[in-house]
């Protein structure tokens, strides 16, 4: 068997091994790239002992994939297993933001309100790993990562064990490092782990030790040899936390002592129970803790530039401030946004990529509202002096007190004081809705009793930043439910002035509607979900009190953190913005009215706004359609100001750097010169791009689909072909690309043909020829996929068991709009909205609340 020296260089699958990051008992983690993806990730090897190969590798391959199937936003995925040379190997994301473990190593103390912070991620992620039978048995600082936002991620099941039947019906017993010997860090161990009973709430007490390390800048029990550390774990109690820092409230300490009790039937019971008692006990007075204020280097999910204020008592850390990075870019005279060639009765990128957006309209938008050893004990400030007598001593207290209280005050009147001591101890989701009459109120949200919301709020920032500039959102996470939601959004009209512009979501369990925000005088163009349904990308427009800017905006699923990350100026438009999978990109296109646009790129931790791609002297410009992987753009090619349908398919490289040129981009296909009625989305692995074309003139519709490689190196080859079917737009339905979702429409033939064929269909990627109708269109009206984003989450549910679509045509002199899902094993659909007034209704995605 090779050693882990000897494999680097090597292959794995398709993973080339490039260096060793880490490494267990049992088990070697390296750097790796994914050579059809052309991304990096972490590849963990797993070593069996002597003579237990065959056992270990057989339990491994169950285990894999009862991991392989956590679907958690706060879980470390599982991208791909695999066996070979007697070894085993998962294949993870590489997260380049490191770990709790090297903050603590850092900044050994962290202010409550970051603790809590922290802590909803973890346990919320295994909230959800215990509602399916799992046991981590590692939690530790080293196995929680951070994301570019910040959140953290809790990794490495290696050591889960399954108490009870996981949702395949595996009940294992065993785990992939499971032997004889204790399993876990001693560390972190809870007692009856160290003497072999493994309990639920084993991962409660592990937790508990990691909150009291990051409090206090030490674990509970530490000493020379393990032996020690395992018998303090079962024999001893932890000092008070309040003996080490002062600045935590009683409530705090007893929450984390109780989940540190010896006996399991004294703990919290649920990860759910101590999170909510951490909630509690943090409530009170974290406002005004000296401890909130911490002294040291920003963490991974901020730039805040820090400094110490003079004259602040050594005891006491120094204060943090905002420092807004602002990116490069956009222009004014580059501040606009395509106008693509054509009539259409919507705004934005729609489904044939030869229509254009609509008008300008003009509105405002309005704010909804493994080191064992102990650390240093200098790290933690000292505890109070005794009082004396002497008067002197009391003054320099008082006026100390003073200086505090002021710098105090002047944080939280900052944009980083607010969102420090803001509301992020609401356990309740809410959002601010803008009634009629311009009030703005809180509501509770409506929602499946199963959805959980995290109780940090994030700020909601709405001014645009400065001309040229992005802003970094903060993206706080929300703990979703299970019902399938749909989101979508509403444009409404007074004449021909925008009225409102509102998200909206519909579970399609319990049939509630909720409101994500409504926007008074705004219109919304665009709106897209992000890959972990947690927040909603979208672009609005309006003049009253904006001066006609167009905004680039997130906000979240519960109508939390609306935050304005980009603008233009008067009479400039945004188009077609795509967020990246893995949530740190966002491409758009910003244009003027006449002439070609230029693609802007921004960075989602950074908030840096740089030009991608500049504008063309002449010749086709390029408008972003989807994402093919973490780094590549797919793009369209049109001719500004011109009626000739799109064509042609690109690639942007974004790894190329700022400022790139038409001769950079790399063709992929020829198509559509000659016809309007063309399509295509990409696999989810980005290795194929299906292609599909209508052929002009036919009284019954004739179609292909063709499925063509990303690298462009190989023929396309047929997908499906129809004689009777005019196939005007396909999307990828799944993560296996194994079926297509395709719109059927004579109506953009040419001719006056037969419509009995047009509806929505469900074709085979095999070659088979097979197309099952799952919608037949209603009479006058046409069928319409999601029209800004072509991840299969904007057609089809998470779970992949529904789709979404819209319909919409002409009733009088008015647009009509049906909104409906359904089966994706047929059936009748379901009609959810609808009107005939000509207010837009249009599909954003899939979430599960």
């Amino acid at each position: 068997m090779q050693q882990p020296d000897n494999l680097i260089g090597q292959v794995l699958g398709h993973y080339r091994i490039i260096k060793q990051i880490g490494y267990g008992g049992m088990s070697t983690v390296f750097l790796a790239e994914d050579i059809n993806l052309g991304r990096e990730v972490a590849v963990k090897i797993f070593w069996p002992r002597p003579g237990e190969t065959r056992d270990f590798l057989r339990r491994f391959e169950r285990e894999a994939r009862v991991l392989a199937k956590l679907d958690h936003p706060n879980i470390l995925p599982v991208y791909d297993y695999g066996e070979q040379d007697g070894f085993a190997y998962l294949v993870m994301p590489y997260m380049a933001g490191g770990s709790l473990k090297e903050l603590l190593q850092k900044r050994k103390v962290l202010p409550p309100v970051e603790v809590l912070r922290l802590a909803v991620p973890i346990l919320n992620a295994l909230q959800y790993a215990s509602e399916r039978g799992l046991i981590h048995r590692d939690i530790k600082p080293g196995n929680m990562l951070f994301k570019a936002d910040g959140g953290l991620l809790l990794a490495d099941f290696g050591l889960v064990k399954v108490f009870a039947p996981a949702a395949e019906g595996n009940a294992l017993q065993t785990a992939s490092e499971t032997g004889p010997a204790v399993t876990g860090t001693p560390e972190y161990m809870s007692p009856e782990q160290i003497q072999g009973t493994v309990t639920p709430v084993s991962d409660i007490y592990s937790v508990g030790i990691v909150l009291y390390e990051m409090l206090t800048g030490r674990r509970p029990f530490g000493g020379n040899n393990v032996l020690s550390v395992l018998m303090q774990q079962v024999n001893e109690q932890p000092r008070p936390l309040r003996e080490i820092n002062p600045y935590i409230t009683p409530q705090l300490e007893a929450a984390v002592l109780r989940a540190l009790e010896k006996d399991p039937a004294r703990r919290y019971q649920r990860p759910a129970d101590f999170l909510q008692a951490l909630i509690q006990a943090g409530s009170p007075g974290m406002a005004t803790s000296p401890e909130l204020i911490s002294p040291t280097i920003p963490t991974p999910w901020s730039a805040p530039t820090r400094q110490d204020i003079s004259g602040a008592p050594t005891s006491l850390p120094g204060f943090s401030a905002d420092n807004q990075q602002a990116g490069a870019g956009m222009q004014p005279a580059q501040q606009q946004a395509q106008v693509m060639p054509g009539s259409p009765s919507r705004p934005g990128p729609v489904t044939d990529p030869g229509q254009p957006p609509g008008a300008a309209y003009a509105a405002p938008i309005t704010p909804p509202g493994q080191n064992w050893a102990s650390p240093r004990d200098d790290t933690i400030p000292p505890a109070p002096a005794k009082k004396r007598t002497s008067l002197l001593p009391l003054l320099l207290a008082a006026i100390s007190l003073l200086i505090i209280a002021g710098l105090v005050l002047s944080v939280t009147l900052t944009p980083l004081g607010k969102q420090l001591f803001g509301q992020h101890l609401q356990q309740t989701a809410t959002s601010v809705v803008n009634t009629p009459g311009g009030n703005t109120s809180p509501v509770v949200k409506g929602g499946s009793p199963g959805a959980t919301v995290f109780p940090i709020v994030p700020p909601s920032v709405t001014a645009c930043p400065a001309n040229g500039s992005g802003r970094a959102p903060v993206l706080s996470p929300l703990s979703l439910g299970h019902d399938p939601n749909i989101v979508y959004f509403v444009n409404k009209f007074q004449g021909n002035a925008s009225a409102a512009g509102i998200l909206n979501r519909y579970d399609t369990v319990t049939g509630v509607e909720t409101s994500i925000m409504n926007m008074p005088g705004a219109r919304i163009d665009n709106a897209q979900l992000s890959s972990d349904g947690q927040w909603i990308l979208f672009t609005a427009q309006g003049a009253a009190g904006g001066g006609g800017q167009v905004k680039l905006g997130v906000v979240r699923m519960d109508g939390q953190g609306l935050q304005t990350l980009a603008c233009t100026t008067g009479g400039n438009r945004i188009s077609s913005p795509q967020w990246s999978v893995d949530q740190k990109l966002i491409v758009f296109d910003v244009a003027p009215q006449s002439g070609g646009a230029t693609v802007y790129l921004l960075t989602v931790a950074s908030g840096l706004l740089q030009t991608e791609l500049t504008p063309p002297a002449s010749g086709l410009a390029y408008l972003p359609r989807t994402w093919l992987d973490f780094t590549h753009v797919l793009m369209i090619g049109y001719t500004p100001n011109s009626d000739a349908p799109a064509q042609n398919i690109y690639i942007l490289d974004t790894t190329k750097g700022p400022n790139q040129q038409s001769s950079n981009l790399q063709q992929l296909a020829t198509v559509g010169s000659v016809t309007p009625c063309w399509n295509f989305d990409s696999s989810f692995d980005g290795k194929t791009v299906f292609i599909n074309q209508c052929t002009p003139g036919q009284p019954e519709g004739s179609s292909t689909v063709d499925a063509q490689q990303a690298s462009g190196h190989t023929p396309g080859s047929s997908v499906f072909s129809s004689s009777t079917l005019a196939i005007n737009a396909v999307r990828v339905y799944n993560q296996k690309s194994d079926f297509l979702l395709a719109t059927a429409s004579n109506s953009i033939m040419g001719v006056s043909g037969n419509h009995d064929n047009d509806g929505l269909y469900r074709i085979a990627t095999d070659g088979s020829n097979n197309a099952v109708r799952l919608v037949t269109a209603g009479s006058g009206l046409t069928c319409i996929l999601n029209n800004y984003s072509q991840y299969f989450w904007s057609n089809v549910s998470r779970d992949g068991n529904q789709y979404a679509l819209a319909e919409d045509g002409t009733s009088a002199s008015n647009v009509s709009y049906t909104l409906l899902y359904g089966s994706m094993n047929g059936g009748t659909p379901t009609t959810f909205a609808s009107n005939s007034d000509g207010t837009e209704l249009e599909i954003v995605g899939w979430t599960a609340m």
